[in-house]
């Protein structure tokens, strides 16, 4: 038994070194040679040397040109998997392209990524362009976003404290929620209402409106919402709302069985 967990924990730290090793690569615009990884990481030449072999027979670094690694073919492949796991389908997008066009407002789709609440998709154009900040891919301040709000909210409240306990509650505008408290009363807002606002949390003069994407099993496993200026906002919400209820139900009927936007 002794033997087994000492290989089983030799395993875990080479497994620990490769991954330093392809995020140190990656980081670095013009790659590393063998001695600067070495130094980085505090590793053996010898050590270095072994797991780069490993690497580079699996194509997941190349030797570039100055001796210096770069990432190689099969970590592009995992690049580009990772985007398409978070791509919304036809049908998805198609919802949010009419929601987009109904609120004359930008559209996005939300889902989690491993404990992460991450965008997956953003349904703009040039006369309804996204907010700068939202991105595909952006997984930030979920406290203060109203589609990070109504995904908090599908978890318990030990669930939303391991996850303030991991990302923190940051202020990003001067109306934004930081005290745990105040932000475990708005889920219970959001549970009861199954809806999400924010207005002027995220940032100056923006606010936000976000509904659920339920599986057949009833589970929040998305969100779709609009963002716009918190003026139009205040104008229109009832509107917004009931754009925003439409398509979270829309998008949660073009899934298929518990499979309900594709995510990492």
């Amino acid at each position: 038994m002794g033997a087994e967990s000492s290989r089983e924990g030799a395993g875990i730290r080479s497994a620990d070194r490769v991954l330093r090793i392809l995020d140190a690569v990656g980081r670095a615009a013009d790659g590393l040679t063998a001695a600067e990884l070495a130094r980085l990481l505090d590793l053996s030449p010898a050590t270095t040397y072994r797991l780069i072999g490993t690497l580079q027979a699996h194509d997941f670094i190349v030797r570039a040109e100055g001796a210096r690694f770069v990432l190689g073919r099969a970590a592009d492949g995992l690049g580009r998997a990772v985007r398409s796991q978070i791509v919304a389908t036809p049908a998805v997008r198609g919802v949010l392209e009419v929601m987009r066009d109904d609120a004359r407002a930008p559209a996005y789709l939300t889902v989690f990524r491993g404990d992460d609440i991450a965008i997956a998709h953003v349904a703009d154009s040039a006369a309804h362009p996204r907010i700068g900040q939202l991105h595909v891919g952006f997984a930030e301040a979920a406290h203060v976003t109203a589609f990070g709000k109504l995904m908090l909210a599908a978890r318990d409240d030990d669930g939303v404290r391991r996850y303030l306990e991991r990302h923190g509650a940051p202020a990003v505008a001067f109306g934004s929620v930081t005290s745990e408290r105040a932000l475990l009363d708005q889920l219970d807002e959001v549970r009861a209402l199954q809806i999400a606002v924010e207005v002027e949390e995220y940032m100056p003069k923006l606010a936000c409106i976000a509904a659920p994407v339920r599986s057949a099993s009833g589970r929040t496993i998305g969100a779709v919402s609009l963002s716009t200026t918190a003026d139009d906002f205040r104008s229109r919400a009832h509107d917004l709302e009931k754009i925003v209820r439409r398509g979270a139900w829309h998008v949660s009927s073009r899934l298929p069985r518990d499979r309900a936007v594709r995510t990492t």
